[in-house]
């Protein structure tokens, strides 16, 4: 494997797997759109939502297709979401950009370098995944969130750097802090959760694919970066005169409905609904904190250990004069 591998240059294999992501980031968008409404993922093949026509191979090609119909279906005009082009693009992008890590922390190309690719793109992917159904629905799936941590806990283990410990350690204490703080601590305090369990599960699988350092890294990324943007979401609709609006317009009316009226479902809804509260001055905002704890993740992924080193040397500069 590595000899042959190694006839091949490096360009061409962050380009197959740039090709090689977007063709997986259209089945990203067909579980996205799909496994929210409880619909096969894998039948009906592609389809127009609005009249029903299948899509031709020719018409589904990753993000070209888009461009070339300008978002809308070939039989009745229809306009598409760009989120499809986008989740496309996103996930070729990340893919060669895994591939250039992937062969620069293996030094040579191998079997070695192809299954950190693969270990790598699926968590990635799975947080596209996570991240977009959750934006829209308030809903991390389990059935994403829960295998993720066996997986990363397997690939520590046996390809990656960490070993078993940490990984472990790091998704139970990463679930454990949601957990006690931001779910049953906030509830004692306020009366309600201020996350949902969807969201420490996915913290545990952070937590056992990136370790404690890359766990909190994502959840003080993702704080940081969903309050800013709630707050800028919140002053716009203040403005606009919505101050009783959620931040999210996707946020769905069940979700409210099943928190505030029926109490016996309230341990389901923290599960799958988690609509997570930032205090700020405003009003408080609800937004989805999923999307925010998916993307310090991917930050940490791709430049977590070149921001780490310059905070390191940030604080010691600033303590030390060195």
């Amino acid at each position: 494997m590595s000899e042959v591998l190694n006839y091949i240059p490096s360009w061409e294999l962050i380009l197959f797997a740039a090709i090689f992501g977007t063709m997986w980031g259209s089945f990203a968008n067909v579980v996205i759109v799909r496994w929210p409404r409880e619909l096969s993922v894998v039948s009906p093949p592609s389809h127009c939502f609005s009249c029903g026509a299948p899509i031709k191979w020719y018409d589904n090609i990753p993000v070209i297709s888009y461009l070339v119909l300008r978002g809308r279906c070939r039989n009745c005009k229809t306009g598409y979401s760009p989120r499809y082009a986008l989740v496309e693009l996103a996930s070729g992008i990340m893919a060669g950009v895994i591939m250039l890590l992937s062969i620069n922390s293996t030094k040579e190309l191998s079997a070695a370098t192809l299954a950190v690719f693969f270990i790598w793109f699926t968590f990635a992917l799975s947080l596209i995944i996570i991240a977009m159904i959750d934006l829209e629905h308030y809903l991390i799936p389990d059935v994403i969130a829960l295998p993720g941590i066996i997986i990363g806990v397997l690939a520590n283990t046996f390809i990656l750097k960490l070993g078993y410990v940490e990984p472990i350690v790091s998704a139970v204490v990463g679930y454990a802090s949601i957990r006690l703080l931001f779910i049953d601590g906030y509830k004692l305090l306020r009366g309600r959760p201020g996350m949902g369990l969807g969201d420490a599960k996915l913290m545990a699988m952070i937590g056992a694919f990136l370790g404690y350092e890359g766990a909190l890294f994502a959840i003080f990324a993702g704080a940081f970066q969903g309050t800013v943007i709630g707050i800028v979401m919140v002053i716009a609709r203040r403005r606009d005169g919505n101050l009783n609006e959620p931040v999210f317009e996707e946020e769905l009316k069940s979700s409210e409905e099943v928190i505030d009226d029926d109490p016996e479902s309230e341990e389901d809804s923290e599960d799958s609904k988690g609509l997570d509260e930032v205090d700020i001055p405003l009003m408080k905002a609800r937004v989805p904190f999923g999307p925010f704890l998916a993307l310090g993740a991917i930050e940490y992924l791709f430049i977590g250990d070149w921001f780490l080193s310059q905070y390191t040397n940030f604080i010691a500069k600033l303590i030390y004069g060195i």
